[in-house]
Parts: C-alpha cells; sequence; structure tokens
C-alpha cells in the first residue's frame, strides 16, 4: 500500500511538473510571437517614402486567417519575387531591396504573416506559421491567371530566411531561393537562443516541452526542416550568411552551417566577412549604414524605455524628423549584385 501511493505520488508530481514545463514554454513563445502592429515611422522605409511606387493591395486566406500582401511592378515582368520578412517586423520592412527588384524588371510580392501588421491574428503563434502561410501565398499565386505563368523566386531573412527554405518541402514550382541568415529548423534556433539567457541545464529542461507544445499547436511538421526542404528538390537557392552574425550563430542553428548536409546540387553560398558588416543586419548594409542603423535602432528602444513604451507623439515625431533614411537603409552593392546577379541567371 505504502509502496502504491508513493508511486502515485511520483507521478503526480512528474505530471505537475510537466504542466508546469508546458504552462512556461506557453508563455514564453506568447512573448516571443506576441501580435506585432505597424509603425506608420520606423528606420527602415515605408511605401509612404517611395515617390513613385505603385502596389496593388491582395488578400489570402491561411487556414482561418486573413493575410495582407502587396503586389508591386509591372504585369509585364520578367519574373515574380516573394518577400518573406524577419520576426518584429512585416513586409514593408524589405522595400530597400524591392526598389532594385523592380528597377531589374521583376514584380514584388510582399506579405505579412499571420498576426503581424495588417494581416489577421491575436499572434504569429510560432516559426512554422510563416511556412503555413507562405505554402498559402504560393497557392494563390499558382491559381493565379496573371501570376501562374511567371517564373517564381523566394526570397527571405532570419525567420524570412527559413521560411523560404522550409516551403521547398510542399513542391511547389519555384524558380529559386534566396535565404539570407536563416536558421536551419524551429527547434535549432529555439536550443540557440533560449541558451543566450538562461542556464543550459534549464534550456536542456525545457526544450523537450517546447517541442511538445509546438507538436500541439502544428502537428507533425512543428520543426520542418529548412535542409530537408532544399535537398528535397534541385531547385537553384543561395544561402547567404554573416560570419559574426549575433542572432543566428554562423556555425550553429544557420543553415549555412549545415552545408555538408546539404545534397542539392544546385546550392551556393555567400560568407559575409567584412568587418562591421558580418552581422545579422550588417549583411544588407553598407558598412557606415549598417553604425547608422544600429545606433539608430538602439537610441530608438532607449527613448520608448524611457518613456515606457508609451512616447508622446510629438517626441516621436521630432526623433524621426531628424533621421536620415536614406544613411539608415544604404543597402551594399556587392549584396545587391549578388542577390540580382542570382535572380537573373535564374530566371528562364
Amino acid at each position: 500500500m505504502a509502496k502504491s501511493k508513493k508511486g502515485k505520488a511520483v507521478i503526480a508530481g512528474v505530471a505537475a511538473v510537466s504542466a508546469a514545463s508546458i504552462l512556461t514554454v506557453r508563455g514564453i513563445f506568447h512573448k516571443v510571437f506576441a501580435r506585432q502592429e505597424k509603425e506608420d515611422d520606423a528606420i527602415s522605409l515605408r511605401y509612404k517614402d517611395m515617390s513613385g511606387m505603385v502596389r496593388k493591395k491582395i488578400t489570402i486566406v491561411s487556414g482561418s486567417t486573413h493575410l495582407t500582401g502587396y503586389l508591386y511592378g509591372e504585369a509585364s515582368a520578367k519574373g515574380l519575387v516573394v518577400v518573406c520578412h524577419g520576426i518584429a517586423g512585416g513586409g514593408e520592412d524589405n522595400l530597400s531591396m524591392v526598389k532594385y527588384m523592380l528597377d531589374d524588371g521583376y514584380q514584388v510580392f510582399t506579405f505579412d504573416y499571420t498576426g503581424v501588421y495588417e494581416s489577421e491574428g491575436a499572434s504569429s503563434v510560432g516559426f512554422y506559421q510563416a511556412v503555413k502561410d507562405l505554402n498559402a501565398v504560393l497557392g494563390y499565386i499558382e491559381a493565379s491567371a496573371s501570376l501562374k505563368n511567371l517564373p517564381v523566386f523566394l526570397y527571405g531573412h532570419s525567420w524570412g530566411g527559413y521560411t523560404a527554405a522550409a516551403v521547398l518541402n510542399f513542391k511547389h514550382n519555384i524558380a529559386g531561393v534566396i535565404t539570407i541568415s536563416g536558421f536551419s529548423s524551429p527547434m535549432a534556433i529555439t536550443k540557440e537562443a533560449a541558451g543566450r539567457i538562461i542556464p543550459t541545464l534549464l534550456v536542456d529542461l525545457l526544450l523537450p516541452f517546447a517541442a511538445i507544445y509546438q507538436r500541439i499547436v502544428f502537428g507533425k511538421n512543428y520543426n520542418l526542416s529548412a535542409i530537408d526542404g532544399i535537398n528535397s528538390c534541385d531547385v537553384p537557392v543561395l544561402v547567404m550568411h554573416g560570419k559574426e552574425d549575433e542572432v543566428i550563430s554562423y556555425e550553429g542553428s544557420s543553415i549555412i552551417a549545415q552545408r555538408s548536409h546539404i545534397t542539392n546540387p544546385n546550392v551556393e553560398y555567400y560568407t559575409e566577412t567584412r568587418p562591421g558588416k558580418s552581422n545579422h543586419m550588417g549583411i544588407f548594409f553598407t558598412k557606415g549604414g549598417t553604425a547608422y542603423y544600429l545606433a539608430k535602432k538602439e537610441e530608438l528602444k532607449m527613448l520608448h524605455d524611457l518613456y515606457y513604451n508609451r512616447v508622446p507623439e510629438k517626441v516621436l515625431s521630432k526623433w524621426f524628423a531628424r533621421l536620415d533614411k536614406k544613411q539608415a537603409n544604404d543597402l551594399d552593392p556587392l549584396f545587391v549584385k549578388t542577390v540580382l546577379d542570382f535572380l537573373d541567371k535564374n530566371c528562364k
């Protein structure tokens, strides 16, 4: 009888710890993937900053959620580039590169994931949600009379870099993928990011519960691999990453760290090593642009902290009036050339 009671107590204790761990993980995910609202003013370019740029608003259904996207460029374009954004941002945050793509003769489609900017959703749920959303976008394109015959390229940074590669698991007709600073799988980046803020022992304790939670939310595809997506086809892929990336480690959770496991014969690699440019955001910008962008990003964060995230409109307006948006969005010529050369080479 005593042994039976002790056994039940142990089971009850394990169940309680498991439930508490799941709730802890759930709270973390709700915070990390909280709904992201678009600010009219930002360090990155906004549509109102882009003189002469014309776009068409498009609504796409992903599951039960309505996503908002925008189609830029002329119908006579030589190809279509679908842009996948990173975390803490949305489709409109990529307009500096979108302009170069338009000038090179492409149409460009940007969209906001579930729970981001103009799309519906109380939150963006988790990493795999973006893949589900992109899958819906590609389904829309393939059913569109005006878009389905264009060569379709995918372009994404960070979370978007993972998304653009992982969606290849779903066998869409893709002409090429540009994945920038992307991670290899949701669990890989979850472990790496957690390891920066909590002890390794706690990471090892919570990681299985993170996997359980995401499987409950997303099913079997919760940890869909970008590497498996790349290897599932012969689609040309350009993998770009900075050597000193502080967000997605070059030799850690990144796609490029798995290059020895990539078997797709049409993959090429671009490693950014230039000082001051090889971090997570620096891969895009000139060295001066990177320094200015990061300094202003930190300055804006301090301003929000000072006012407890309730900065008076007048104060915020004055700050943005002093911001040099051209310098903050000054893209590196080599980066731009590498991207456009890859698009043109594979636009058939």
